[in-house]
């Protein structure tokens, strides 16, 4: 009997206080559906140190045959906030960007470079005026990239381009499962994890059988930006 078919799944943990911890300030935020109040989005820690917004993908993977082509994500701006903060796209591939708040934003995204550098070039620059405005706009090259409003100076979010469907970004509980893993070939592989708030990726091996494997992550607070 063939064995059934899972997903390649990832843990992210966070060991000690992050160096930059999130911060409240005020903002002048009319029409945004929140208050005044906000906070910085650096960080998603849970209660034994899970880690969120952790991009989590097989470094060069290789499928079987009729792997379907991944989901087309969405990028929603939603009480002044970008939403996913950290969002993981397909190279080339078209991705939504939804303004679900009564009130203009302006998405600019440029080509992130480094902690220390300035921004790189701008790659689109989309203006969204209404509640319900939905626009497709893509990354034609791997990379990472941010997303700032003109309008909201506080709004920042983060995508990470591939140049295939293979990722996934960890959720509160420091949980993820890697989109299309299921259709891995046996064998073994190269995964890698990426932090916003870390300069430097991490890496392990795992080994894939019947679209299945577990691997973990822990990053060092004492190590963050």
């Amino acid at each position: 009997m063939a064995m059934a078919r899972a997903d390649v799944t990832a843990t992210v943990t966070l060991s000690g206080p992050p160096n930059s911890p999130d911060e409240t300030f005020i903002a002048s935020a009319s029409n945004c559906g929140e208050g005044s109040v906000r906070h910085t989005e650096n960080w998603k820690i849970g209660p034994k140190g899970e880690l969120g917004d952790v991009v989590v993908w097989v470094v060069d993977p290789k499928f079987g045959p009729n792997t379907p082509a991944p989901a087309e994500p969405q990028m929603t701006q939603i009480g002044c906030r970008y939403d996913p903060h950290v969002l993981a796209v397909v190279a080339g591939a078209p991705f939504q960007v939804l303004n679900a708040d009564p009130t203009l934003h302006n998405v600019l995204a440029r080509v992130y470079t480094g902690p220390t550098d300035p921004p790189g070039d701008t790659i689109f620059n989309l203006g969204q005026s209404y509640k319900g405005q939905l626009d497709q706009e893509q990354f034609d090259a791997p990379g990472i990239y941010t997303l700032n409003c003109n309008v909201h100076s506080w709004m920042q979010a983060w995508v990470r381009a591939f140049p295939h469907g293979c990722f996934a970004v960890t959720g509160a509980d420091g949980k993820a499962a890697l989109q299309l893993s299921s259709h891995l070939l046996d064998g073994t592989y190269k995964i890698d994890a990426w932090h916003p708030r870390f300069a430097q990726s991490q890496e392990q091996t795992i080994v894939v059988k019947a679209g299945t494997a577990a691997v973990t992550f822990k990053f060092e607070g004492a190590k963050s930006l």
